[in-house]
């Protein structure tokens, strides 16, 4: 090819060198890109609760009551995402749209903290656009049953924690150290497999350059000295509410079981095949881009490593996201929402995908106007590809918002499987909203927890799913206690799910339904003192005699 006569370019790096950051963004542009950022994610607050989210709601209204965790409310899950649900009710209103709406200014504010660290270990530019990477796939690749999990609350806090380990090492401050800690902790407090994300900051400790061994010690004790107190404080708080030996007695003795179940195929070859099909087997041909961007943005820091000007930017956003691949892997089950924190890491390492891709046109396509249409044509690709995601994606929030459809086929898309139904749920709740009164309990044997949270009534037991009841690993003195709070607390109905089987829970193919008859305590009660009142799809309601 002959030379480009006109301006020159400015000066490319170095062979191996990983560029200097960009200049700052013009404010118009930030607009807009704050406007698609909310437009990503707006259609989720047209979504319904699924089962979790039900499940997370109920446990908030127990707390709301005046009730401890684990004691009053058997559930497998750390603290921290109910009391957010808690603090969601709280802020605007006990609404299934208010925890949506919190995990919208909770997802944003991740992605404007991811912006601000892609702007620290790559260019302004390339976190902006790492932190709309994320939210695309937070917003197409995940649905009603998979977002407002704690999974993905936890993003906001590691964020952080990256920014405050990136200052903390600049800095070489024990307190930032503490803070980042903290930070740790908190995710920590949301899911507990988060812990593998300490070993970053203590890594950052040991690899910091031109400084004496026990100043590094002395910072990667504050590391763990904060993410000790947070976990330190939520424990006293549990004990001092009596509900502490039931959280052991749940998350690290009843869990210990449960994290057993896993698929028959090799391990490797499951962890291959589940990687393998997150970053490259999305829905979508936007998730798949991504995917292969962040691959390629990996690629790029490990291989052009030793010209970074700070010693965390090689490597800091690879190992990011092998810490939190590694905590999917540790759980085994693979479900959807297990993959959320992975997500943060996924969007910058993408943004720099695309920033290499970007760089290896300019070094190897003489004329700047094929340069120029070969990025357009390639953003073009990815922008369509997310609009049409989009589109498909959000159809029925977008049409039901438009007016589209009635409220009744709307929230008639919101099924799992054949399991789950949102409308047989709000229909049920009607029911028992209008034949008792405020306060009155009933009591749910099946896995529909959300019933409790859409009557508004208290559940008779703690025991507010049958999945701890009728698991082959489970205390039997927990089928008496529930006998014990049913005789004392006379629900007013008893309601009886089928077709709700979660063999990947209780390793046992049955619904709830067909263990009745392997409980003869609750065969008995229900016979003595209650009567069949009505069925409403899937739910057999019994009335108190």
């Amino acid at each position: 090819m002959g030379k480009r006569v006109g301006p020159q370019r400015e000066a490319r790096p170095a062979r191996g060198a990983i560029p200097p950051p960009a200049g700052e963004m013009p404010a118009l542009q930030k607009a807009l890109l704050a406007i698609i950022a909310v437009a990503l994610l707006a259609p989720m607050l047209l979504s319904p609760f699924g089962r979790d989210q039900g499940v997370f709601a109920c446990a908030a209204d127990v707390l709301r009551r005046g009730g401890a965790l684990y004691r009053d409310y058997w559930d497998l899950k750390p603290p921290g995402v109910y009391y957010l649900y808690l603090l969601s009710f709280t802020a605007f209103g006990r609404t299934m749209l208010a925890p949506r709406l919190l995990d919208l200014i909770w997802t944003l504010s991740a992605a404007g903290v991811l912006a601000a660290v892609g702007a620290r270990l790559l260019s302004p530019r390339t976190g902006l656009s790492g932190a709309l990477l994320f939210l695309a796939c937070y917003a197409l690749g995940y649905g009603y049953w998979h977002s407002a999990q704690a999974d993905g609350f936890a993003s906001l806090p590691l964020a952080l924690a990256v920014l405050a380990m990136l200052a903390a090492e600049r800095r070489r401050s024990w307190w930032l150290a503490a803070g980042c800690g903290a930070l740790i902790g908190a995710a920590i407090v949301l899911k507990l497999t988060l812990g593998l994300f300490l070993a970053l900051p203590l890594i950052a400790s040991v690899v910091s350059r031109g400084e004496r061994w026990p100043l590094r010690l002395a910072r990667a004790s504050g590391y763990l000295a904060g993410c000790a107190a947070v976990v330190a404080g939520v424990a006293l708080l549990l004990w001092r509410q009596g509900a502490l030996r039931d959280l052991i007695e749940i998350l690290f003795v009843w869990n210990s079981h449960y994290a057993t179940i896993r698929s028959p195929a090799p391990a490797l070859l499951v962890v291959a095949y589940q990687t393998w099909t997150f970053l490259f087997g999305g829905q979508y041909l936007a998730l798949k881009l991504i995917g292969l961007l962040a691959a390629i943005g990996a690629a790029d820091l490990v291989v052009r490593r030793g010209a970074a000007p700070e010693p965390l930017r090689p490597w800091l956003l690879p190992a990011w996201l092998a810490a939190m691949l590694v905590q999917v892997w540790i759980q085994g089950k693979y479900f959807q929402y297990h993959w959320l924190p992975v997500l943060p890491p996924l969007g910058l390492l993408a943004a720099q995908g695309m920033a290499a891709l970007w760089r290896l046109l300019r070094q190897h396509v003489a004329s700047a106007a094929a340069e120029r249409a070969v990025a357009a044509g390639g953003l073009a690709v990815l922008v369509l590809s997310v609009a049409g995601a989009y589109w498909n994606h959000f159809r029925p929030e977008l049409r039901y918002a438009a007016g589209l459809v009635p409220a009744s086929e709307f929230l008639g898309e919101f099924r799992d499987r054949s399991d789950f139904s949102i409308s047989a749920d709000l229909a049920v709740a009607s029911y028992l909203t209008a034949h008792t009164a405020r306060g009155t309990p009933i009591f749910i044997w099946g896995f529909e927890p959300i019933v409790y949270f859409l009557a508004d009534r208290p559940p008779a037991s703690r025991f507010i799913s049958q999945q701890p009841l009728v698991a082959p690993w489970s205390p039997r003195e927990w089928r008496r206690e529930l006998i014990a709070a049913l005789e004392e607390r006379r629900p007013a109905y008893v309601l009886v799910v089928h077709n709700d089987a979660m063999p990947w829970v209780t390793m046992r193919p049955y619904d709830s339904a067909t263990e009745l008859a392997a409980f003869p305590e609750l065969v008995a009660l229900l016979a003595r003192d209650y009567q069949p009142a009505v069925r409403i799809e899937d739910f057999d309601i019994w009335q108190r005699r």
